[in-house]
């Protein structure tokens, strides 16, 4: 009997190891690709440059493997080929940046500005080569003029922030910004003229017409306006960097040659005018912008006070007039925050600001007494 059940057991045995192994294969098979964006819904640009651009590529390239992309070889070969447009750096806080790093913003900005204006152009040309277009071409295209809008309307935000707070203090270099903003106003206008000619396009398409040689053309010259002035641009913004750097250099070595006019006979007197500089400071300050003229009356005072404070005082009082010699170079470089920072500190070390005719100096060692019979 037992060597009759043999067989029967191997059997299954055998049906409980195929089951096993069907169970550990793959259930599911690859995802199909999705389709393309058909003409009902259309692709829509986002406020990511860089995520726009690499969903347009990847949309485009899932429409032509399912043979509904309309862009040609052309296109794909030179687009895809240019370098990326970098995300803008977020809006930031202008007030709590130094000049120079507004002058290195401004520059990665307007550089950002110029790549996404030559892709853009780029794409345009390319894809009219054939002289015709189509709702996938023009929804490609579209990507790219987005781009270099955002990228443009950023720019010229960033140097107009600039030239409200650093322009009266580095307008040495003035005219070089002027330029470089109506060389973005140009870039500006040409890409308006570039999308408007787009969505007339697209409105053409969409009414099932096609589209006339006349409004292909149109497209074509406006994309070539658009880049028509890039390297040109591009040196603009290398000339003023230059000069806003040796305007730094040149405000500095003025600043550290002024010397004291009107120096106060003792330390009581002296810590008055020390106060008179906090508050001089603070009020040029105040509206967020800083001029050449303010910061040369501000020296000429801190001269003022800085050789009081070495005459008058011990070494904690040639301490503090180190501190008043750094808010004032602090302000010769264009670094507010880092001014206004300090300005605070060196306040409060004055000790207690004057009221009435009272006024109660800073103690401690080192620190000489104020002669006796000054106010």
């Amino acid at each position: 009997m037992t060597t009759k059940w043999i067989p029967v057991l191997l059997i299954c045995t055998l049906v409980v190891l195929s089951l096993a192994c069907g169970s550990s294969a793959p259930t599911s098979a690859p995802p199909a690709p999705p389709t393309a964006p058909s003409e009902s819904s259309p692709a829509t640009s986002t406020p990511n440059v860089q995520a726009t651009i690499d969903a347009a590529l990847a949309a485009t390239a899932l429409s032509q493997s399912n043979n509904q992309a309309t862009v040609g070889a052309a296109v794909a070969s030179t687009v895809v080929a240019l370098p990326p447009t970098a995300t803008p750096i977020p809006p930031v806080e202008y007030v709590a940046m130094t000049e120079e790093e507004m002058e290195a913003l401004i520059d990665a900005a307007v550089n950002e500005a110029i790549a996404a204006t030559a892709q853009a152009s780029t794409a345009t040309t390319q894809t009219t080569s054939d002289d015709s277009l189509t709702y996938d071409e023009v929804q490609y295209v579209q990507v790219y003029v987005s781009a270099a809008e955002q990228a443009v309307y950023y720019a010229e935000e960033l140097l107009a922030a600039y030239s409200q707070i650093y322009g009266d203090l580095a307008y040495a270099a003035l005219a070089e910004v002027e330029q470089i903003e109506q060389e973005l106003v140009y870039m500006a206008d040409s890409i308006v003229s570039l999308n408007s000619t787009l969505q007339e396009v697209n409105d053409t398409l969409q009414a099932g017409q096609a589209v006339a040689a006349e409004t292909i053309t149109q497209l074509e010259t406006a994309a070539q306006t658009a880049s028509s002035n890039l390297s040109q641009t591009q040196a603009q913004v290398q000339t003023w960097q230059d000069k806003t750097q040796q305007d730094r250099d040149n405000r500095v070595n003025e600043i550290s040659a002024i010397q004291p006019e009107n120096v106060a006979a003792d330390l009581q007197t002296t810590l008055q005018e020390a106060f008179s500089f906090v508050d001089q400071v603070r009020g040029a300050l105040e509206d967020n912008k800083f001029s050449r003229e303010e910061l040369n009356g501000i020296a000429q005072l801190g001269a003022n006070v800085s050789a009081g404070f070495n005459n008058h005082g011990g070494p904690k009082m040639k301490d503090m007039s180190g501190r008043l010699n750094e808010i004032t170079m602090q302000l010769a470089r264009g670094q507010l925050p880092q001014a206004r920072s300090g300005l605070g500190n060196f306040e409060t070390s004055l000790g207690q600001r004057p009221s009435g005719g009272g006024f109660t100096p800073p103690q401690g060692p080192g620190v000489q007494p104020p002669r006796p019979g000054r106010p």
